[in-house]
């Protein structure tokens, strides 16, 4: 089988498909023939024109917190395209804080978003996904994007660590559940990619690139489309004998940088 032959006749969905790493993932998994349906509360004028006009894409509006639009949006893929092999919990948002000055509100909406929307993405596919006919043994595969923090600390990240940390144990209660029904479940977790707010970040404050260099050994961010290769992985069936599993891809920044 050819590399762009992988995902033939594969339908993933996934979340928080507007923004960086969501289109990032969507070209390498198109890239192996891959169907791919774009998730999110942002306008479809954000894809770049070579996703908007690709006819393996399509766009649905959806808000994770929102379950009921959550709901339709994957009733909606499936129904267009017979079978949802893959759904991918990507949507998220940052709030950088001191702990002392978390506020409250913040914490609850991170929450909301990463964890109660990764959830809702997740289950709802799932219960779609467990009355499909299995291939190969495996009827669908629910994947999220974790974060290298989920299982360490860093300085001002309270409430996006937390969230994150909840995602790893939720898709492990996942797999460990359903591992006997042909759901795998698995998570990417990415270090710190020049994305979203992390390359606004960057861009903008000479303190924030220093401490990224010192968290990295390989000395560089992450692109979103190294993010992407490890989910073509995680959808593609050489990965069918994993689940409950993390797959890290960070630059050794949970090693720690020593000096």
């Amino acid at each position: 089988m050819t590399e762009q032959a992988k995902l033939a006749q594969t339908t993933v969905a996934i979340s928080g498909g507007c923004g960086d790493i969501g289109q990032a993932v969507a070209r390498r998994l198109i890239e192996d023939g891959a169907r791919v349906i774009l998730l999110d509360r942002s306008p479809e004028d954000l894809l770049s024109a070579d996703l908007a006009n690709n006819t393996k894409v399509s766009y649905l509006r959806c808000d994770v917190t929102d379950r009921d639009a959550v709901q339709s949006a994957l009733t909606e893929a499936l129904k267009s395209h017979g079978r949802l092999d893959v759904a991918i919990a990507n949507a998220g948002m940052v709030t950088n804080e001191p702990f002392l000055q978390v506020n409250p509100a913040n914490l609850k909406a991170t929450m909301e978003v990463n964890f109660y929307g990764a959830f809702n993405v997740a289950q709802l596919a799932a219960r779609l996904m467990v009355s499909q006919e299995p291939l190969h043994g495996v009827r669908g595969k629910v994947l999220f994007t974790g974060s290298w923090v989920q299982d360490m600390p860093f300085p001002n990240g309270t409430s996006y660590i937390c969230s994150k940390s909840a995602v790893k144990m939720m898709a492990m209660v996942m797999a460990q559940e359903l591992a006997t029904q042909g759901i795998r479940v698995n998570i990417v977790a990415p270090g710190i990619v020049y994305a979203g707010l992390s390359k606004k970040l960057h861009d903008a404050q000479p303190d924030f690139r220093e401490r990224v260099s010192a968290a990295i050994p390989l000395n560089e961010m992450q692109t979103a489309e190294s993010v992407a290769d490890g989910f073509a992985f995680l959808c593609s069936k050489d990965s069918d004998y994993m689940t409950g599993s993390t797959l890290l891809i960070d630059g050794g920044a949970t090693l720690v940088k020593r000096t």
